[in-house]
């Protein structure tokens, strides 16, 4: 209803009073009434109203629509010219960089508000960035394409968003992206980003490239930037924290290598010389100090620390109290814990507020401890005491007391062990030694000042008496800890190995309990239990007393018993010399028998004692050895003779030794099998050899042989599971010139050494004759001739190349015709040309820093040294 509409829109703008009172917008009332006249077909009037408004209201948010109206009004009027011209103008105002800027600007209104972050709700004032929603708008403005600028301000808040996010590879591009498109000398002032933007742009570059591991391209953009124009300009404070941020890239304060440490170092100490009054002056020296302990290099690391202390500059900074912990981590670390722990109660007594107090009390505590380990260590046993003693009166409730006590028997325990160990290794001067031990007395010692062995054997006893005591101190005032269950086994274990004292022992293992109680179970078990074993050392001689020994524990006597065995018949059925032990020969009447009672017998003792086996002669005794309840059976051989055996795929080589006579073994008797049968039987000649081949030693896999000669036995396994065949000698020849290339025209020298085969040894027949061919690189033969072996086995030919013969390899053949033996060699024809000039590039060094100018010369000469003077050298 336009008619309606027209007539309400002149009411209410002509009650002027109304619509200040109510704040009518007017100008929009008339861009309505300028639509509702175009529709009506009032044109005129619709083209009048327009410029009513545009004249009366020149700031309205509605002169664009006005215009627009305007040229719908004037191009249904079909004045046309009149209407392109005001779109004409609208258009490019609506596609000009203003425009663009402008509505760039609705995006940036939220996205820098999103960046800077709003203040959080609540007493504190701190402001929350919302770096994902400032990237959505960042984004979008972008695509809006505004002016360079605005762009330019754009594309660096979108690199530090990633950045911020830790979207670090995408905010490294981005900012390669930057600084590639606006900073450089190639870029046109006009295209420059400001100095500001293009120095922040290359800092947080370095920081996102160290953030992402790449430390040496950090180092790069950092170097560039502190080199820059741009930093110069308007780097400002960035200059000094890209310089302290340079040792970063070495790994500081944590280097991985001594070089990263060196260099970083470096780096530091050049930042701190350069901005000494800087508020990370002192965290930098602080870092050199944390990078020298990193390598255990703490005579510096105190010295770095003593200086950043001392520095009144500094007196105020939040690395002072962390130097002096750390300074005292550094004395402790070089065990001068009375330095240390100096250190540490300065710390606690000008920092009482600060959050490492507590801890820094506990590590004096536990410093004052490590003084009387580093004691214990060192084995000064009498001073660790005393300092534990000392630990004990001052902090009677620590939790390692009990552990206390338990080392104050170990440590008595320990210098009996010593005092034993030293009484079983004291020298005696043999010049005496006869002369006590036929008077009952004791050796000796040779050196004087030593401890006599009866002296220190008593002090030992002294010791471990008294490290019982000490554990039983544990046991009772500690009842139930672990420390008292390992303080029960130990006196258990001392009364037993150490004191010998086995009915004791074994009642002080009843009464362990908790964790060490199964090991104390086990050692009870041990004690109680009957035990017997018999082991057969070596092989006897025929000369020799055969004996086994026995060891029991808790048997008051045993049986023995000697079988004889044939051996030959035992390799023949099992084609082995062993396990006899295995045999079931209780069925067997024994050829001999005996009871044996075993001497010094003690109850609850391990006892090891040697028994003489009575056998008549040379061979294999099976000896069986038991009492009520166990069995045990050994194999005794007495023999005179051994073998050796070496084996191919196709031979076999046994050599027999008499070893009381030192001489072969003539005759004797040998069992050769595959493990499966007794393939070949034979005998040693006078040279004690045995050297056969055989065809079953293609397939063996393990060899066994079995010698024997009137009761006197030996056996040897070989394992011949992978031997291969061996390959014979073949003919072999060499051929060769005395040097590898020629030029045309030039004499060439062949020498050449052939060998053949006979009776398995090289060998050659003088005055046998051979055919040498040479073949040019295009392979015509170019020389032919035969020639004959010489007194040595070698031919010798020369001939002279062309003086047309093209470049190339040439082949040299000798060999006979119509048979297989044939050589070759080859050498090469080259032309060479002098060069008629020179060219050199002479620089002063070889390793050139970057920023650093190459200096250098260019030497242009001809071959024989003249120079050449006033030529044009290009160079890149």
């Amino acid at each position: 209803d336009f008619a309606n509409a027209v007539k309400l829109i002149d009411t209410l703008s002509a009650a002027k009073e109304r619509v200040e009172k109510e704040r009518v917008d007017v100008d929009y009332l008339l861009y309505l009434k300028g639509l509702a006249l175009i529709n009506l077909g009032q044109l005129d009037a619709a083209l009048d109203n327009f410029a009513t408004l545009e004249k009366e209201f020149p700031k309205s948010a509605w002169l664009s629509r006005s215009r627009f109206g305007r040229g719908a009004a004037l191009a249904k009027q079909r004045n046309y010219q009149a209407a392109a011209a005001i779109y004409k103008a609208e258009a490019e105002r609506l596609l000009s960089s203003g425009r663009k800027d402008e509505l760039t600007g609705i995006y940036l209104e939220s996205a820098d508000r999103f960046f800077e972050g709003e203040i959080e709700k609540g007493p504190s004032t701190r402001k929350q960035p919302d770096y994902n929603q400032a990237l959505t708008f960042y984004t979008q403005a972008l695509q809006l394409k505004p002016s360079l600028p605005v762009r330019q301000k754009i594309e660096f808040r979108i690199a530090r968003c990633h950045q911020e996010l830790n979207q670090l590879p995408q905010a490294i591009e981005a900012y390669r992206n930057f600084l590639n498109a606006y900073s450089g000398r190639k870029i046109l002032p006009a295209q420059r980003a400001p100095a500001a933007l293009e120095v922040e742009a290359q800092f947080q570059q370095g920081k996102t490239q160290l953030a992402a591991g790449q430390a040496a391209e950090a180092r790069k953009t950092w170097q560039d930037f502190l080199s820059g124009d741009a930093a110069k300009e308007a780097g400002g404070k960035l200059v000094a924290e890209a310089t302290y941020q340079l040792a970063h890239t070495f790994g500081v304060p944590a280097p991985a290598t001594v070089g990263d440490l060196e260099l970083g170092v470096a780096a530091l100490e050049r930042f701190v010389k350069s901005f000494p009054k800087h508020e990370l002056a002192p965290q930098a020296e602080f870092e050199i100090a944390q990078s020298y302990a990193q390598h255990g290099r703490f005579e510096q690391t105190v010295a770095t620390l003593k200086k950043l202390i001392e520095n009144p500059g500094y007196s105020k900074a939040k690395q002072v109290p962390a130097a002096w912990n750390l300074l005292g981590q550094s004395y402790a670390a070089q065990k001068k814990f009375g330095e240390a722990i100096a250190a540490w109660r300065e710390f606690l007594e000008k920092y009482p507020s600060d959050p490492n107090w507590s801890q820094v009390q506990r590590v004096i505590i536990d410093t004052e401890y490590a003084i009387a380990e580093e004691q214990r260590i060192q084995e000064n046993y009498v001073a660790a005491r005393k300092s534990w003693e000392t630990f004990l009166n001052k902090y009677p409730l620590d939790g390692r007391a009990a552990f206390i006590l338990l080392l104050f028997g170990q440590m008595e325990f320990d210098e009996a062990v010593k005092l034993v160990v030293q009484a079983s290794r004291l020298p005696v001067d043999p010049r005496k030694k006869d002369v006590d031990e036929k008077a009952g007395e004791t050796p000796t010692p040779q050196k004087a000042g030593e401890t006599p062995a009866p002296q220190a054997a008593e002090a030992a006893q002294k010791l471990f008496a008294a490290a019982i005591d000490d554990w039983l101190k544990v046991v009772s005032k500690y009842p139930g800890s672990e420390e008292a269950s390992r303080a029960a086994l130990n006196i258990g274990v001392t009364l037993e190995v150490q004191l010998g004292k086995l009915a004791e022992a074994l009642e002080a293992y009843k009464k362990v309990e908790g964790k060490h109680q199964g090991e104390a179970q086990q050692r009870i078990a041990n004690l109680t239990a009957k035990q017997l074993e018999i082991v057969t050392e070596r092989k006897f001689r025929s000369n020799e007393k055969p004996h086994i020994k026995l060891t029991t524990r808790n048997l008051e006597s045993v049986s023995v018993k000697l079988y004889r065995v044939d051996l030959t018949d035992y390799f023949r059925k099992m084609h082995l010399a062993t396990g006899i032990e295995s045999l079931d020969i209780a069925l067997i009447d024994p050829d001999k028998s005996w009871d044996h009672k075993i001497e010094k017998f003690d109850k609850y003792r391990r006892i090891d004692e040697q028994i003489e086996i009575p056998v008549d002669g040379p061979g294999v005794t099976a000896v069986t050895v038991s009492s009520d309840a166990f069995e045990a059976t050994t194999m005794l051989v007495v023999s005179d003779i051994d073998i050796i055996v070496k084996s191919s795929r196709n031979e076999l080589f046994v050599y027999a030794q008499n070893l009381l006579a030192s001489k072969p073994a003539d005759g004797v008797n040998l069992l050769i099998s595959d493990a499966n049968k007794v393939f070949a039987e034979g005998a040693t000649g006078k040279d004690g050899i045995l050297q056969k081949k055989f065809e079953e030693l293609k397939t063996v896999t393990d060899l066994r042989v079995f010698a024997v000669q009137e009761g006197h036995a030996a056996s040897s396994l070989v394992g011949l599971e992978g031997l291969q065949f061996a390959v014979g000698l073949s003919p072999k020849g060499y051929l060769y010139s005395e040097r590898p290339a020629y030029r045309a025209g030039q004499l060439v020298n062949l020498k050449g050494i052939i060998r053949w085969v006979a009776n398995d040894r090289y060998t050659f027949k003088a005055g046998e004759k051979y055919q040498l061919d040479v073949d040019d690189a295009r392979g015509r033969v170019i020389h032919t001739e035969t020639t004959a072996l010489g007194e040595f086995g070698t031919v010798a030919a020369h001939f002279m190349l062309p003086k047309t013969a093209p470049q190339g390899q040439y082949r040299v053949h000798l060999y006979q015709p119509g048979r297989d033996q044939s050589y070759e060699t080859s050498f090469v024809v080259h032309e060479y040309q002098l060069e008629p000039i020179q060219f050199m590039v002479d620089l002063k060094q070889k390793v050139f820093y970057r920023g650093e100018h190459v200096t250098g010369k260019f030497v242009l000469k001809y071959y024989y040294g003249t120079p050449l003077a006033g030529r044009t050298i290009q160079y890149r």
